[in-house]
């Protein structure tokens, strides 16, 4: 597993293991591909970025020389490192959104109608912060590559000079939801298709903040109304969100402890101790309904 630094970088060792090996296959390909007389990394690095972004897309129209980069081994790498190598024809190259930079690392969106992914994709040596040309989110192309467990984009990224508004920041990250709950969020390559999540798992996960909960207002809406059996979780789901505020009012009245089961927003059940809760919630809720609440302690 890469070690990641602060704020969804690689550490230190991993960069230079990467950048040894990414910049020295891109050595090898420039020489097969019009530039015989590149002898190494240094005189790789001197090339303009358009003329770097040329090899590297020589590269990924012609995954068989890495193959031969791999067979000859010209720079007599051991095979640990010919083997991240290798993993690197599970490339995924295209447009993505860069929709937000966390401290795990960045969230990378393949915005597809049909079947959205999200990313979480690591910075190399600098914060994406500093290698966009505005803040996320920002649409960009990228190379994104599997190192060590992890995803990282390969270092040459183009971004739009283009300053997305409020109203498509908040759809890309609806869409980010979406993507994640249908594929899971991405963190290694290449992409396995993950177990089919629940509409109750999906429900959720779109009800976990407010934000989001806003975001998808629509479809939440939605799939209550069309399938009753998901209004228990509903309602344990929005009792979690709003427990906070439940505690806050019951010490506003001068209660100082207790156990409360709160369904939505509203207390439907209390003891003194959490047995005595459950006893209550037992009398009072039918066994189908007793999953609608989110138990919550007064200290």
């Amino acid at each position: 597993m890469s070690k990641v630094a602060e704020g969804g970088l690689l550490s230190p060792e991993d960069y230079e293991l990467y950048t040894r090996l990414n910049q020295s296959l891109l050595v090898f390909v420039a020489q097969r591909t019009g530039k015989p007389h590149l002898k190494n990394r240094p005189e790789f690095l001197e090339l303009k970025l358009e003329e770097k972004l040329k090899t590297r897309d020589a590269l990924m129209k012609n995954m068989a020389l890495l193959d031969e980069f791999v067979g000859s081994n010209p720079f007599n790498f051991g095979e640990a490192e010919l083997e991240i190598v290798r993993g690197w024809k599970d490339y995924v190259m295209g447009t993505f959104y860069l929709v937000k930079v966390t401290r795990e690392g960045a969230i990378f969106l393949d915005w597809n109608e049909k079947d959205p992914k999200a990313y979480l994709v690591l910075a190399l040596s600098t914060p994406f912060e500093y290698v966009l040309r505005l803040p996320p989110p920002a649409r960009v192309e990228a190379v994104l590559l599997p190192f060590k467990g992890r995803v990282v984009y390969d270092g040459m990224m183009r971004s739009d000079n283009i300053l997305i508004g409020g109203g498509i920041a908040r759809s890309l990250r609806a869409e980010v939801d979406r993507a994640v709950a249908k594929n899971g969020l991405i963190t290694s390559l290449p992409f396995l298709q993950p177990k089919s999540y629940s509409e109750e798992e999906k429900l959720a996960y779109y009800l976990r903040t407010k934000e989001s909960r806003e975001e998808h207002l629509d479809e939440i809406d939605r799939m209550v109304a069309k399938n009753k059996a998901l209004l228990p979780a509903y309602y344990r789901e929005m009792g979690r969100a709003n427990s906070k505020r439940v505690a806050s009012q019951l010490r506003e009245v001068g209660i100082r402890g207790g156990w409360f089961a709160v369904a939505g927003e509203i207390v439907v059940a209390s003891g003194g101790t959490k047995e005595r809760l459950q006893q209550a919630i037992d009398e009072i809720l039918p066994g189908d309904q007793r999953s609608s609440v989110y138990v919550i302690q007064l200290k």
